[in-house]
């Protein structure tokens, strides 16, 4: 999905940082997408540590910001998109607690944190860009990276993938690589129907069963018409302990130590 934070600043200014009634009086998908608290429900349940520190790699118009502000002590916003910078900045400005820094992850010199979120905004080299965010992580400091896959059912229906499409697979193997050779503590998540929009959050502790998809809630980009029915699709790779090869998108989050 392409930029609107010109648009999105309008619309904070006309409805006064309202994005409730900004999404009720202006029933775009574009709209809705980035102004809907439904955002925060990637990491809504995680248990951050309120004296830590966040730093936040591309951060769209805000969807994020608000629920890390809220969390953690300190918030420090990366994004080369300064007009997505004035955007998240006029949706959170009376939050007192967030740094807004135009840049990239590559060129930014800043650091150490306890917490590096990546939803949505790793890019190629991907190797280059996940050691350089581990590089910014203080020790026993947590990655978190949300991607798209490849396989989901998603593009199965015809939808158009983002730029940034990994397998699990490769997303551990990008995750697992260090020079020192440990892999650290890594933990899977797939958020329903998707990480921009959840309604559920799965893990490898509770995966959906057979039926528990029967009925799922669609994401707002599927097309119109599909050519399969999703629910039976889904209850067949359900059954076959497969889902996870399958779902739309990952939430993958890294910690920098190993359990004994």
């Amino acid at each position: 999905m392409g930029s609107i934070s010109s648009e999105i600043k309008d619309l904070l200014v006309k409805y006064h940082g309202d994005t409730k009634l900004a999404i009720k009086e202006e029933p775009e998908p574009a709209y809705f997408y980035a102004l809907s608290d439904t955002r925060e429900n990637v990491l809504e349940w995680f248990d951050f540590k309120p004296e830590a520190s966040l730093l936040e790699v591309g951060s769209g118009c805000g969807a994020l910001t608000g629920l890390y502000s809220r969390r953690v002590k300190n918030v420090t916003v990366l994004d080369e998109d300064l007009e997505d910078l004035e955007a998240n900045r006029l949706r959170h400005g009376a939050c007192g607690n967030i740094q807004y820094v135009k840049g990239s992850l590559d060129t930014y010199e800043g650091g150490a944190f306890d917490y590096v979120v990546m939803a949505g905004s790793l890019k190629m080299p991907y190797e280059a860009q996940i050691n350089r965010a581990k590089s910014l992580l203080k020790p026993g400091g947590t990655l978190m990276v949300a991607v798209d896959n490849r396989l989901g059912l998603k593009y199965k229906s015809g939808v158009k993938p983002d730029e940034t499409c990994l397998l699990k697979t490769e997303l551990t193997e990008l995750l697992c690589s260090a020079s020192d050779g440990k892999c650290g503590k890594l933990e899977y998540y797939y958020p329903m129907p998707d990480y921009r929009l959840p309604v559920t959050i799965y893990s490898d502790e509770h995966l959906p069963a057979k039926g528990e998809l029967a009925h799922a809630v669609l994401a707002y980009d599927y097309p119109e018409y599909i050519r399969f029915d999703p629910g039976k699709f889904f209850d067949e790779i359900c059954e076959a302990g497969l889902f996870e090869a399958f779902a739309n998108s990952f939430l993958a989050i890294w910690s920098s130590y190993e359990e004994d």
